[in-house]
This record gives structure tokens, sequence and C-alpha cells, in this order.
């Protein structure tokens, strides 16, 4: 039995050393773990730092601007329209010394309205005739791009007391020209 009582310290003994020498191990490695975490730890709170302040800097100018108001007529959809084209128009202003102008119009109308078509169709000489004695009482300051919306909107009533069948909604002009000469 006292060999075995030999055996058995000297195991016991061996496990305390091998347990000692692997704590002794984990003793050397955490120093270096917790360093190295440190150091991530860190470098993460510098580049953070560093982007915040770039960001800051750089946004500067524009945290007190803002957008302008949108128009309400370009804050909806226009409605679809049907378009009846008219032939171009050429007068003179009333002007002292007349200018030319030279307007190409299509005016809008309830899609695919057949009886404003055909009304538009049947009475489009006399709509571009009171289109043209219209612009000729106008002189060239009264004809304007500044004006163009107000000329527009005159026109489109001009034209829908002409027209029975119904109304036309929009006016375009896809040329607008006034020659001084």
């Amino acid at each position: 039995m006292g060999d075995d009582d030999i055996y058995a310290e000297e195991d016991v003994a061996g496990g305390e050393l091998e347990v000692g020498e692997k704590s002794s191990a984990i003793k050397e490695l955490l120093p270096k773990l917790l360093k190295w975490v440190a150091i991530v730890i860190v470098a993460v709170i510098f580049i953070v730092t560093i982007v915040f302040f770039t960001m800051k800097i750089m946004t500067r100018g524009t945290t007190n601007q803002s957008y302008a108001v949108q128009s309400p007529e370009y804050a909806t959809e226009p409605d679809v329209m049907s378009w009846y084209g008219l032939d171009e128009i050429r007068t003179r202003t009333a002007d002292k010394d007349p200018a030319t102008v030279i307007i190409k119009a299509k005016l809008g109308y309830e899609w695919e309205n057949a009886d404003i078509q055909t009304d538009l169709i049947q009475r489009s000489e006399i709509i571009y005739d009171a289109m043209r004695q219209y612009l000729s009482s106008k002189t060239a300051a009264e004809l304007t791009p500044q004006t163009e919306m107000q000329i527009k909107q005159e026109m489109k009533e001009k034209i829908n007391r002409l027209i029975s069948a119904g109304k036309i909604q929009e006016i375009v002009f896809m040329q607008y020209n006034i020659f001084q000469y």
C-alpha cells in the first residue's frame, strides 16, 4: 500500500504541476490579449471621432439651407389630354413700329372627347382668326415671356366662348417668337 500511496501522490503532484503550467501560460497570455483589445478599442474610438468631426466640418455650410417650396403648378401631375394643333399664326403687333409675332399653339382638351375635337376642327379658321386678332391688338411690351401665362388664359377664355361642345383646358405654345425690325 505504501507504493500505491507514493504513486497516488505523484499523480496528484504531477496533476498540480500541469495546472500550474497552464495557469502561468494564461497569466502570460492575458496581459498581451488585454493590451491588443485595448489598442483595438482605442483605434475604433479614434476613427469614429475623426469621422464624426470630418462630417461635421463638411456639412457645416449645408445645415442651414432649405429647399425651395414646390410650386402648386408642378406639385401635381398634369391631366392626360388630347391635343389639337393649330397652324402657325403670324401677325403684327399694335405698336407704332410693329413687331412680328409668330406663334404655333396646341389646344388641350378632355381626353378623347370626340365632340370637342369635332367642334375644334369645324371652327379652326374662326379660332385661328380670333387668336390672330388678339395678338395683333397687343403691343410687343404686352407679349413678353413674363406675361405668357396671362396671354394663354385670355386666349383660352376667348376660344371657349367660340366652341360649344366643351372647354379648352390648356394652351401650349410650341413656338413663341416676337421679332422687332
